[in-house]
């Protein structure tokens, strides 16, 4: 069963504490893949994300989003 993911946004005056957060999530959510990132917002933002929430179709959009995002960088 596949594992469901946490993320958490940091603002980019934390972005120095990313390694931090990444291992204290992988010590701490062992149910869960954690991934921290950096935004431009003034607060942390929390998400989780489980496979059975994306049908196909929604799952092919957001990788095309990402492919088209990740080209244009």
């Amino acid at each position: 069963m596949a594992k469901p993911i946490f993320l958490v946004a940091l603002p980019y005056k934390e972005a120095h504490q990313i390694e931090y957060f990444q291992k204290l999530l992988e010590k701490k959510l062992t149910d869960y893949y954690g991934l921290i990132y950096v935004h431009n917002k003034d607060e942390i933002e929390f998400h989780a994300v489980y496979e059975k929430d994306f049908d196909e179709v929604k799952f092919e959009e957001l990788k095309d989003l990402v492919s088209q995002n990740a080209r244009q960088t």
